[in-house]
């Protein structure tokens, strides 16, 4: 995707994070020719929230510029590196944030919890299929130190499950009541904040639950034995594989532990306690 001034000047990294207290837009808030990198991303993350937008048939873009000013979102922007234009050019993004969220859980409690969730995930029609949004989407991984099973998806395309699939071996997705989607393991990755145990039978609300610690190098791990698991070359044609050979490793961390593949889980709607 390009675009009439060089995105070079204030897209330095290959992905480049930005969100209300990034460098970059503490760069652009400055004064003269500043004002115009200012502009000129505000143009870039536009035009990509529209582009985004179309491709998954919404009525409105749901990233701007004004939102990662004033949100606690943060975008991560992928520009091609080996593009031979002058002024260069962007081949997507992927937006994050926390939000305060109501699910219901395996056993059908509602729970409150503040997940990581992935609100946007859009690359160019024209360099799909090539890796780009598997690099982008395991670089923001690693930057929020999470795993893919710990995340909430926002209204999901079927494409966006698809890649779930395909790069985490995450196939069973629980269809919440707002729309959210989130992978049979995610409640692995929470905890409740009651000390009566979870579910707490006294407790007439939502079961509040926190994320459990887990250490960056512990992280860096898995997501490494995730991207190995879905990256495995196929066997050579001599030699045929055996049925054992054709499963995930029982030792592979997938978002959380092996699943199955299967339907996605509808929970029923409930009205909020």
């Amino acid at each position: 995707m390009e675009f009439s001034f060089n995105v070079n000047s204030f897209l330095r990294d290959e992905i480049t994070v930005i969100d209300k207290g990034h460098e970059t837009l503490r760069y652009c808030r400055g004064s003269s020719a500043s004002s115009d990198h200012r502009e000129n991303l505000r143009e870039v993350i536009n035009k990509l929230g529209e582009r985004s937008a179309k491709a998954q048939g919404l009525n409105g873009s749901i990233t701007s510029f004004e939102q990662l000013l004033s949100g606690d979102q943060r975008c991560y922007i992928l520009k091609d590196v080996e593009s031979q234009t002058i002024n260069g050019a962007v081949l997507g993004l992927l937006k994050v944030g926390s939000k305060k969220l109501f699910f219901l859980n395996g056993e059908l409690n509602q729970v409150e919890v503040v997940p990581l969730c992935v609100l946007d995930f859009y690359v160019h029609e024209s360099c799909q299929r090539r890796g780009h949004g598997f690099r982008l989407f395991q670089h923001m991984l690693q930057t929020e130190e999470v795993v893919p099973g710990a995340l909430a998806i926002d209204r999901p395309s079927e494409k966006m499950l698809s890649f779930y699939r395909k790069r985490f071996n995450l196939s069973v997705p629980m269809k919440q009541p707002n729309n959210f989607v989130v992978f049979r393991d995610f409640f692995k990755f929470y905890v409740s904040t009651s000390k009566k145990g979870w579910p707490d039978q006294h407790n007439r609300g939502p079961i509040k639950l926190r994320a459990v610690e887990r250490k960056p190098m512990i992280l860096a791990s898995q997501n490494r034995r995730v991207a190995d698991s879905v990256t495995k070359k196929p066997p050579t044609p001599h030699k045929a594989a055996s049925p054992a050979a054709s499963k995930p490793p029982s030792n592979v961390v997938q978002g959380g532990t092996p699943v199955q593949d299967g339907s996605p889980l509808e929970l029923p709607r409930v009205n909020k306690l």
